[in-house]
């Protein structure tokens, strides 16, 4: 086949990668990934180019995710294939266009920021060569320092820029261990507004705990971010808290096992370390004398109180986690502000049982019941029980308060009192609606509608 004619083809081929619909961009990159496979390699190294550049405006440009990732896998053939001259020409695209300034500016430093994580995904032995290495991470640090926490618009490229950061990390850790100001920024993107960048800040931050012994933090890991950055593992604890403490329409599995597993880790360092857990800087001396296990476990306390499945259940297995990752002399102290939230939780669910509902299967039951057992299993029966019945009496007196205040309240403010009544009986009739709702649907019939 002729140079002309073969040009021909590949262009028509390129020219489908943006087809009108999905199914058909996707069988045009299907093919252009076979071509770059088949081709011989003198060959593709003359065309790098005229695959290369068509290949990343349709991957900035594409709404499907279903393409990208193919338009992904298919660059990561092409640059594997390549020659070292072919792809330093390409990498030198992806340098001018970080740097690049003007009203197009976003798309090519998005642009750049995925094909950086690609390059060092696809070619890691180009990457770790010269300066190569050191430009992808100054970029990478001026993105992530400079963005606003406030400001969600730039979420796109802190999300790819923070892709590209995981594969560093994974196939070049020693370019990241001592850059402290880079891994400072990554915990400050564990609080950042979207959910996305939240999730992979969160999971750089886990895979490099998951390396490190938190009982031998300041010997081992002597060069860990958490021991040299002063109040960054009082940080991770604080915004894994905050990481749970979400309403049940933003909560992300994800995201939550991650919290769960840093705060689990950080109660271990803590426990150890308690003097590096505050920046000297910016807290005195009655805040460095604090057990900040115990405002660990304090806010977790808190944050399953309010209703909220989800939320409490995240909390519920972090309490499990702690029992089967710690010392059952360091949770001992902290037994009631376990118990007291696992308990009010299995009362507020023992009152909304029918009476055909079964405990034993009801979901919201099962869970902290069973965290119960673990924590009576680890810390053992005389400390649960001495535990479980202060934390009753607590309820118990909190309980004859609140009904000495609603019969004092109906002698000085009779009106508030009435007032008081009426909202009962709205909430009692709603409830009943709800469950006559919940009746008909199980019996499979339509609910009632309301009459207009």
């Amino acid at each position: 086949m002729g140079s002309q004619r073969m040009d021909n083809h590949i262009n028509q081929i390129i020219l489908n990668i943006k087809y009108e619909f999905e199914e058909g961009r996707l069988a045009a990159i299907e093919l252009l990934s076979s071509v770059i496979q088949k081709f011989p390699l003198a060959v593709l190294d003359e065309r790098c180019q005229f695959f290369f550049l068509p290949l990343v405006l349709q991957l900035v440009n594409d709404d499907s995710k279903r393409c990208k990732e193919a338009i992904s896998d298919c660059m990561y053939s092409l640059l594997q294939r390549l020659s070292t001259e072919s792809v330093q020409a390409l990498f030198g695209y992806s340098k001018r266009w970080s740097r690049s300034s003007g009203a197009n500016s976003p798309q090519m430093q998005l642009a750049s920021a995925q094909l950086f994580g690609i390059f060092v995904d696809s070619r890691p032995d180009y990457v770790k060569r010269g300066r190569n290495g050191s430009d992808i991470i100054s970029t990478v640090q001026e993105v992530v320092t400079k963005q606003s926490l406030d400001d969600e618009s730039g979420w796109e490229l802190m999300y790819h820029t923070l892709i590209c950061t995981e594969k560093l990390n994974k196939h070049m850790p020693s370019l990241m261990s001592e850059n402290y100001e880079l891994w400072a920024a990554l915990v400050n993107l564990m609080v950042y507004p979207h959910p996305w960048v939240m999730l992979v800040s969160s999971r750089i931050i886990s895979s490099h705990l998951s390396s490190v012994d938190p009982s031998t933090l300041v010997l081992d890991g002597a060069q860990s971010f958490v021991a040299k950055v002063p109040g960054c593992l009082y940080k991770i604890a604080s915004y894994s808290c905050r990481q749970l403490d979400v309403e049940d329409v933003h909560f992300v599995e994800a995201t939550s096992t991650l919290a769960i597993k840093a705060i689990t880790w950080a109660f271990r360092a803590m426990k150890q370390y308690p003097n590096i857990c505050y920046d000297e800087n910016l807290t005195n001396d009655n805040e460095k004398s604090k057990d900040p296990c115990l405002w660990v476990v304090t806010r977790l306390s808190n944050i399953a109180k309010p209703k909220g499945n989800s939320r409490r259940s995240s909390v519920f297995k972090c309490f499990a986690a702690l029992c089967t990752s710690c010392n059952p002399e360091h949770l001992n102290p902290y037994l009631e502000l376990m118990i007291e939230p696992i308990d009010r939780a299995i009362r507020e669910a023992s009152n909304k049982l029918g009476p055909d509902d079964q405990p034993d299967t009801d979901p919201l039951l099962a869970l902290p019941k069973d965290v119960l057992e673990i924590l009576e299993d680890t810390c053992g029966t005389e400390a649960f029980v001495t535990a479980y019945a202060k934390v009753n009496r607590k309820a118990r007196e909190k309980r004859d308060k609140r009904k000495q205040d609603i019969a004092s309240e109906a002698v000085h403010d009779p009106s508030a009192a009435a007032q008081r009544k009426i909202n009962k009986q709205l909430r009692e009739k709603e409830r009943r609606k709800r469950k006559i709702d919940d009746n008909r649907s199980k019996r499979g019939a339509s609910k009632k509608r309301l009459a207009t």
